[in-house]
């Protein structure tokens, strides 16, 4: 009988797991005040802004609402801007403050060291199965049938 360990969800869900803790071990040893989540987040505006919080929450995968509660804290922590978009006021852009945008390279800097450990070992052919492995299982499930 096949387990539940045997099979790709279970070690995609914990390869998440555990990037997400020891990317937020890493941001706490160094100061930074950002989880894993609002960093997700910073990712996609720092290549995308601006964006609404419905463009941010198709992207992330996440509800409008859950977007806009971590777009109240990025706020408050001053590294997101909101301003009314100037061809329709009745929708809100997103961009990065400047304060992200110079705590930008120095987060990265922890993700890529982080990224490089995880790879250790693993030879450029792996990775690059893994990846298309990875890419196809997300196409397969986004099918509609």
């Amino acid at each position: 009988m096949n387990s539940f360990v045997d099979k790709p969800p279970y070690w995609i869900n914990r390869a998440a797991f555990v990037f997400r803790a020891e990317l937020q071990r890493v941001f706490s040893a160094d100061g930074i005040d950002i989880t894993p989540e609002e960093w997700a987040l910073l990712m996609v505006l720092r290549e995308r802004a601006p964006a609404t919080v419905g463009e941010l929450a198709e992207l992330t995968l996440r509800d409008r609402t859950t977007v806009t509660r971590f777009l109240d804290v990025l706020s408050d922590k001053r590294l997101v801007l909101r301003r009314p978009d100037t061809k329709d006021r009745r929708r809100t852009l997103i961009t990065l403050s400047e304060e992200a945008e110079e705590l930008f390279p120095r987060m990265l800097g922890h993700v890529e060291a982080m990224i490089g450990r995880a790879g250790r070992g693993i030879s450029r052919e792996e990775m690059a199965t893994t990846l298309s492995v990875l890419q196809r299982l997300i196409s397969n499930l986004n099918e509609k049938d």
